[in-house]
């Protein structure tokens, strides 16, 4: 039985589990926005996955990265009152049945659950790379609360700008699960389009946000070097793949010796 297992377990690694993500597309893209996906456009398309970009990013510039379309452009600078509406009436709008929140996108999605309860509550939410508690954004950032089933926090594995530490605790606070993808930086990730990519693999995130040995730069551009490295080597403690793995396994040998 365990040689069995074991068996499989190999089998299925190698199938789901594979390196690295695709290549992303190089050069410049032009800022050019299909009017289809323009939410100004009243013949816009209703439902399907839209997502808050980005500091600085316009709604075309996410859906090039994302291949959804954004919900509205982003300005520089802190997050603004007025886009915790903006993001509510074009919620309204469009009717989106999941939202990616990407970076500052998470911080502005949170103020907008803060502030208008109940507009994006029922809505699954994908936080990519979340800098939901970092305060060039919000000063004083809003609380990230529970989120609809359906909901999960990603973080590319070369992320040297948000910690592993906080994507943990946005996954913790927000009740969803948390992924690290490999191969993806803080910009790379965009073009995982929000979901998880062969090769992830599943964080406990409480134990992860609660472990006083994992670092956190806070506030900094970027993550030192000795700190990203420490990152590295101690979220190899939290994850939760090989569990996975083990349980689909003995469900399949579950499955083949009832059916024998």
């Amino acid at each position: 039985m365990k040689g069995t297992e074991a068996r499989l377990r190999k089998i299925i690694r190698e199938s789901i589990i594979v390196e690295g993500p695709p290549p992303a597309p190089s050069g410049k893209l032009p800022d050019v926005i299909d009017p289809i996906y323009d939410v100004e456009n009243p013949n816009t398309p209703k439902g399907g996955t839209w997502g808050i970009p980005g500091a600085s990013q316009t709604a075309a510039m996410f859906r090039q990265r994302f291949g959804k379309p954004g919900l509205y452009d982003i300005p520089r600078g802190k997050v603004k009152p007025w886009e915790a509406d903006k993001i509510a009436q074009r919620v309204a709008q469009v009717e989106p049945d999941e939202i990616i929140a990407y970076s500052r996108g998470a911080a502005a999605y949170n103020l907008t659950k803060a502030k208008n309860p109940g507009a994006v509550d029922s809505i699954p939410v994908t936080y990519v790379a979340p800098s939901s508690y970092r305060k060039k954004w919000t000063g004083s950032p809003p609380p990230v609360t529970p989120a609809p089933p359906g909901s999960k926090v990603l973080i590319g594995d070369k992320d040297r700008i948000v910690p592993y530490k906080q994507a943990c605790k946005n996954a913790v606070e927000a009740g969803t699960d948390m992924y690290v993808l490999p191969g993806f930086s803080h910009v790379g990730i965009m073009y995982s389009k929000g979901e998880i990519t062969p090769g992830s693999f599943e964080v406990d995130a409480e134990s992860c946000a609660s472990d006083p040995e994992m670092p956190d730069w806070g506030d900094a551009a970027q993550a030192p070097d000795e700190m990203f490295a420490a990152q590295q080597d101690r979220v190899k403690q939290h994850i939760k793949h090989e569990a996975a793995v083990r349980r689909l396994v003995r469900n399949i040998l579950r499955e083949v010796l009832q059916g024998s």
